[in-house]
């Protein structure tokens, strides 16, 4: 940035005072921490039935995001777990017992190529 220390923090103050910057925290390596299995899945929920449901997935420890999306499904999940057991462990507990979820599609990361929380500012 070019700046000293005290300018630079007057800045990040001003960033955090303003809302800009909304939290910091460390970008863990999932693989080191024996979460290498990435799986995407995508479900339908009616709108009438996400509520009882959104919060629990919202509470999942695997549960690392959660989208409202376009197209054939309309949620998005994106999970890790250890191993296949581990995933279908949680499909199985979540997804195939919910009567809630109408329909799924899970897609598992082969190579991650690029992940950041780099906003293009």
């Amino acid at each position: 940035m070019g700046l000293t220390p005290t300018p630079c923090f007057k800045r990040l103050k001003k960033l955090k005072d303003r809302g800009v910057i909304i939290g910091q925290f460390a970008l863990l390596d999932k693989e080191k921490l024996g979460l290498s299995l990435n799986v995407f899945i995508m479900i339908n929920i009616s709108e009438e039935q996400y509520a009882s449901i959104s919060e629990k997935i919202k509470s999942m420890r695997e549960v690392i995001a959660f989208y409202r999306i376009s197209g054939s499904f309309n949620y998005l999940m994106h999970t890790v777990f250890t191993d296949m057991n581990d995933y279908y462990s949680f499909y199985e507990k979540i997804i195939l017992t919910n009567s809630s979820i109408s329909g799924s599609a899970s897609s598992f990361v082969l190579e991650q190529i690029k992940e950041t929380n780099e906003l293009p500012v």
